[in-house]
């Protein structure tokens, strides 16, 4: 498995595909194998990377959203990439949007997913039970469409990276874990969560942005997407319907389509 010392830490991450990187930043509970669909889906057109986000350390007061930031930075830095879109699901919208607000000229675009700029309206352990909830990606049905839908990309043949032996078990090790980030990092993200509001920052990003939602989301997510969409110059909003938290996964075909319109779009003006 491809991994890199960042800032004195190993991070484990997937990439394939040429051209405009894309860079995917799991959730509060994810791994970087939850995009295994935007890897297919995308990979023709784009350079497409993920990675494993920083796990727990032993004091909570350094694990900050500062340093989940900075990580990202030097992920870029090994990849030797000068920009790149972001695009962050969840708690990894926080990483995403403070990235672009620090970082402009590194940001070619944002897109953000299921994603929030304020602490939740809900208690932490609320917001864990939606997360985690019968639509997980990690979960029975949908674990069945990822391992098939791995098994056949391994099946091609490709001079993608993305054909590596390791994939479908790396797969399974997520199915099998299911929220298995362990509780010290759980609890981490949390405390960023409930200590960060982004949304005075918002008008400072200055990179095109998508932010895209389900239309079965809880009535929170659904409103910070709009809020981010209100704030934020540059913006485009993307409703999928019949779908909730993890809409990049359960309509993947509707939403690489809508991250390849709009980049092909938008970047095109540039």
């Amino acid at each position: 498995m491809p991994r890199l010392d960042i800032n004195n830490f190993a991070v484990d991450y997937m990439e394939t595909g040429a051209g405009l990187p894309i860079i995917f930043i799991p959730g509060i509970s994810e791994f970087k194998e939850v995009f295994v669909f935007q890897f297919g889906g995308l990979q023709d057109s784009f350079r497409i990377v993920s990675y494993d986000v920083r796990r727990g350390l032993k004091r909570s007061a350094d694990y900050t959203l500062d340093l989940l930031v900075e990580d990202l930075k030097g992920l870029m830095k090994a990849l030797d990439m000068r920009s790149a879109v972001i695009c962050g699901h969840s708690f990894g919208g926080l990483i995403a949007m403070e990235f672009a607000v620090r970082y402009p000229e590194q940001t070619r675009a944002l897109i953000l997913v299921s994603a929030f700029s304020s602490p939740p309206d809900m208690s932490p352990e609320a917001l864990l039970g939606h997360i985690s909830a019968a639509e997980h990606p990690l979960k029975t049905s949908v674990v069945t469409k990822v391992r098939a839908f791995a098994e056949r990309l391994l099946g091609k043949q490709s001079s993608s990276s993305l054909v590596m032996e390791h994939q479908v078990e790396a797969v399974l090790d997520v199915a099998r874990q299911a929220s298995g980030t362990s509780k010290t990092t759980i609890q981490q993200r949390l405390g960023i969560i409930k200590g960060t509001d982004l949304r005075p920052n918002l008008p400072k990003i200055v990179a095109p942005t998508l932010v895209v939602a389900g239309a079965k989301d809880k009535a929170f997510f659904l409103a910070s997407a709009q809020g981010m969409y209100e704030r934020i110059p540059d913006a485009t909003l993307e409703v999928i319907e019949g779908v909730g938290h993890f809409c990049f996964l359960t309509r993947h075909d509707q939403f690489n389509s809508a991250v390849d319109d709009f980049l092909t779009d938008r970047l095109a003006q540039l």
